[in-house]
């Protein structure tokens, strides 16, 4: 059996008077409703200032986001730049010479040498 089969709902002597709606609750103490007061300024005063922080790091989110997308443009301008001067100067993108091989040069099919070497001077 259900404990709420036994209350029915036009039966509403079982619950307290509050519930009901019959009467106002009796009025708190003065000094619990200070108390009551005082916590309730400083729930509104913690609220408040946890809102003001909450502002304070959206915005500071917000100029981070634009520092990321301002970086990643300037990255893919300077290795678009970057990628300019090594064509201009011969170089692959990993900084190495150009070079042909010979399975792309016609003339020399059927040769044994192998790949050209690159000498790199020492500094």
């Amino acid at each position: 059996m259900s404990p709420f089969s036994r209350l029915n709902t036009a039966d509403t002597s079982s619950l307290p008077s509050i519930v009901k709606g019959d009467t106002a609750p009796a009025p708190l103490p003065p000094s619990v409703e200070a108390a009551y007061k005082k916590k309730c300024i400083q729930l509104k005063q913690r609220l408040n200032d946890i809102e003001a922080e909450n502002a304070a790091k959206r915005i500071r989110i917000d100029r981070n986001k634009r520092f990321v997308e301002k970086m990643r443009l300037e990255q893919a301008i300077l290795l678009e730049h970057l990628g300019k001067i090594q064509q201009k100067k011969g170089l692959t993108p990993e900084g190495l010479p150009l070079y042909d091989f010979p399975e792309d040069d016609p003339d020399s099919e059927g040769s044994s040498e192998g790949p050209p070497t690159v000498c790199i001077p020492q500094t």
